[in-house]
């Protein structure tokens, strides 16, 4: 059978204001996504935004309002931001439990440049790399924690991104991992080609409403040895596909990438849904991958 994962967040219905909050949520993302059968779950991302779980942790960064303001140089924090809520997962799930980390690009260009640094702009690359380099040192700390499995999320590779600052950071990240993937949604066609010369061993993208089918290349896909993570349920709307649609959508990857270069996921995190729709949208994803075997 096919592996299944989920991209990242889920929808626990718990308010979180404090660390018991945050135990019992993730005790729900993991009861869920256990009971829906996923071979490769995540902590839920419940604690909050994946820009300020890791913003808060980071010399150089201030919260003002809604906006992730840069104050300062971004050094290396002093202990990572995520490994106590991986190992909270991993001593209560069954199933192997992945690392999520934020993208520099994703997190520079989410952030607002003050004057009071030492950067031109969000998009200037000493700020994305010395991210990159803060990234990298959380990356190492989940490793040694036992994650081999550690995704890097940057959606914002597929607007307008720099690539190859984007993909110089990234691969900064990548040596602290055993098994380093990359999430980008959105329409990822016109930069396919240059995402497969990352590190990365798995790529995720999403394919249950976009075009991206498109750009899949089996013989290319296996000639840089990657492995297609293929989202195949659509996070934007509560309303649930049928195990038969989840199928449909899932051959429909299999006659274009192959079967053993694919694993089947979601499209995109899955925070903005009601607990009930994506349970039962994962629950139906895993229905289908056990028809085709």
């Amino acid at each position: 059978m096919m592996v299944t994962t989920v991209v990242g967040s889920y929808p626990t219905g718990i308010k979180v204001q404090t660390e018991e909050d945050v135990k019992k949520a993730i005790e729900i993302a993991v009861a869920d996504q256990e009971k829906a059968g996923v071979s490769i779950i995540s902590d839920g991302q419940v604690r909050t935004d994946m820009v300020g779980i890791f913003a808060m942790n980071m010399p150089g960064y201030r919260k003002e309002g809604n906006r992730y303001k840069v104050v300062g140089r971004i050094e290396v924090p002093d202990k990572p931001a995520t490994v106590n809520d991986y190992l909270f997962t991993k001593k209560l799930a069954k199933a192997k439990v992945k690392g999520i980390i934020t993208g520099p690009t994703t997190m520079a260009k989410t952030s607002q440049v003050e004057k009071s640094s030492p950067y031109k702009s969000n998009t200037d690359p000493e700020l994305i790399y010395d991210i990159a380099y803060a990234q990298a040192a959380e990356a190492r700390a989940l490793a040694q924690a036992g994650a081999d499995i550690i995704q890097i999320d940057e959606p914002f590779f597929s607007v307008d991104a720099d690539l190859e600052v984007g993909i110089k950071a990234v691969n900064i990240i990548t040596k602290n991992i055993e098994t380093p993937a990359m999430h980008v949604c959105g329409d990822i066609r016109p930069i396919f080609k240059k995402l497969l010369e990352t590190n990365m061993a798995i790529l995720d993208h999403e394919f249950a409403k976009s075009k991206n089918l498109e750009a899949m290349d089996k013989g290319l896909i296996e000639a840089h040895g990657k492995i297609i993570g293929y989202g195949c349920i659509d996070t934007t709307s509560n309303t649930i596909e049928t195990v038969d649609q989840a199928e449909k959508t899932i051959r429909a990857g299999i006659e274009k990438i192959g079967k053993k270069n694919m694993w089947i996921d979601p499209d995109c995190g899955m925070r903005m849904r009601t607990r009930d729709a994506a349970y039962q949208k994962l629950a139906n994803m895993v229905e289908a991958v056990r028809r085709i075997g």
